[in-house]
């Protein structure tokens, strides 16, 4: 059979889904040092030539780590029952009788994996708006593109069904081809700002006024803490570039998750501060993010703000809370739970937060899915405890978050990493919706949640309209 390795990997692929009657997965890892094209442009070429191709892209610049997926050997995405369960189910099936030829020896990112995330609520979105982008969509790229500290491979996949039909492998060959002999880099800047305009999607007052809802619950004691969400819409005169705008987010918050993902005519981008968590074999972390302040116009400033918020009670009983819940949902699954015991300030170009690092061992027998699916909702995009939390939002909030605030990311051989999607747009055409949230405690003042809010949409506004090519930050923005 002609076709190169993964033609003759599918070929032995067939004939063991023949004997099992199972699908069988088979996936071929090589090189590519000689493609020096940005992997980010390469997606954005693929999408020029066919607009429906799956497009994901996943990058923590400070990493040296980059992925970059196209079409769908598999997508999984159950409409039924504990999603994550029955992803992590799907994943291990299609893992078992898996053929794969890698010449990465087992790097970080290569091989076959999963990439895409889950909706902030377990029902789903609920409106047209987020339509693409269901409860759980995980996706096995046709062909993926992996940089690690500069060396890259490119990774392609075709899961053969019982039947032995071996008609995906040509177009996926085709696909990997495309996406190998992409040239030219991405423009990391328009040439001028593009001019935006934006409006609450609810009036600013109505929301300062859940604020005030919350804090008097909390103060009663109906809970501890809840994250509350805005969406803001922006509209250009002409469709957004997601492709430049992922770039400058890349270019601006190298310690972020800056992630695409394109379904059909829209997309989920961002560049998350915040690690849901991270596996490496057994080794589990997850952030405590919660607690922020504004960055100072001036040195001596931005040293005052840091000393204000390491001091500030309303934020370190934030932090806490968050803190001692991730610390319990570890425990349930994990060894050795540890936390450093006073938090460390994580700075980004417009905003300082409040930062623990959380590590443990993961028990043998759970998986990835097993972690995200016991820490998400974390009380740093929810609230705590977190039942009382989220039947104040589905009374109080009224928005419909989709894939916002919820994980985001991928899961490989003997790796895997979410982050939650914060920071984060969905666009469509000219159209984009902007999230931001806050979190909510006895001592919390409407006003300064608004502002607080307000800065956190600033990452997503300047990278929409063209104006967040560097990383240096603006003030008070």
């Amino acid at each position: 059979m002609s076709g190169g390795p993964l033609a003759a990997l599918a070929a032995r692929a067939a004939a063991r889904a023949l004997e099992t009657g199972r699908p069988v997965l088979a996936s071929v890892v090589e090189p590519v040092a000689d493609l020096d094209v940005d992997a980010l442009d390469a997606l954005a070429q693929l999408a020029t030539a066919s607009a429906d191709v799956d497009r994901m892209y996943w990058t923590r610049p400070a990493d040296g780590f980059e992925l970059a997926g196209a079409g769908a050997a598999a997508v999984l995405a159950p409409d039924a029952g504990d999603r994550f369960a029955a992803v992590d189910d799907a994943w291990r099936a299609l893992a078992a009788d898996a053929l794969i030829d890698d010449a990465s020896r087992g790097a970080t990112g290569t091989g076959p994996l999963l990439l895409g995330g889950f909706s902030f609520d377990d029902a789903g979105p609920r409106s047209a708006r987020w339509r693409g982008f269901p409860r759980a969509r995980l996706t096995l790229p046709a062909a993926l593109l992996t940089t690690v500290n500069g060396a890259r491979w490119l990774t392609t996949s075709v899961v053969v069904q019982p039947d032995g039909n071996l008609s995906a492998v040509a177009p996926t060959i085709a696909l990997g081809a495309r996406l190998r002999g992409a040239s030219g880099r991405p423009r990391q800047a328009a040439a001028s700002p593009v001019r935006i305009e934006t409006s609450d999607a609810r009036p600013a007052a109505e929301w300062r006024a859940v604020v005030e809802d919350a804090v008097a619950a909390i103060r009663a004691g109906a809970l501890d803490k809840v994250v509350l969400a805005r969406e803001v819409r922006a509209h250009a005169t002409s469709a957004f570039d997601v492709a430049a705008t992922v770039a400058r987010l890349r270019a601006a918050y190298r310690d972020c998750y800056v992630f695409a993902i394109w379904r059909g005519d829209r997309a989920f981008v961002g560049a998350s501060p915040e690690r849901l968590v991270r596996l490496d074999g057994r080794a589990v972390r997850a952030s405590s993010l919660a607690g922020s302040i504004r960055r100072g116009a001036t040195p001596g400033e931005d040293a005052a703000l840091v000393a204000q918020l390491r001091g500030s009670a309303k934020d370190r009983v934030e932090h806490a809370v968050v803190r001692a819940a991730l610390l319990r949902s570890l425990g349930d699954l994990c060894d050795d739970v540890g936390a450093g015991a006073a938090p460390g300030v994580l700075t980004l170009p417009q905003i300082h937060h409040l930062h623990t690092d959380v590590r443990g061992t993961l028990r043998e027998g759970h998986s990835i899915f097993d972690l995200v699916g016991r820490l998400h909702p974390t009380p740093a995009v929810g609230g705590e405890p977190r039942a009382a939390a989220l039947e104040f939002l589905a009374e109080h909030e009224r928005l419909d978050r989709g894939w916002y605030a919820a994980p985001v990311g991928w899961a490989g051989r003997d790796a895997a990493e979410f982050a939650v999607g914060l920071r984060s747009a969905l666009v469509t055409g000219a159209d984009a919706s902007l999230y931001a949230g806050c979190g909510v405690v006895a001592d919390s003042d409407a006003e300064r949640e608004l502002a607080e809010s307000a800065l956190k949409l600033r990452p997503m506004e300047l990278a929409l309209s063209g104006a967040a090519g560097v990383a240096a930050h603006d003030g008070a923005a």
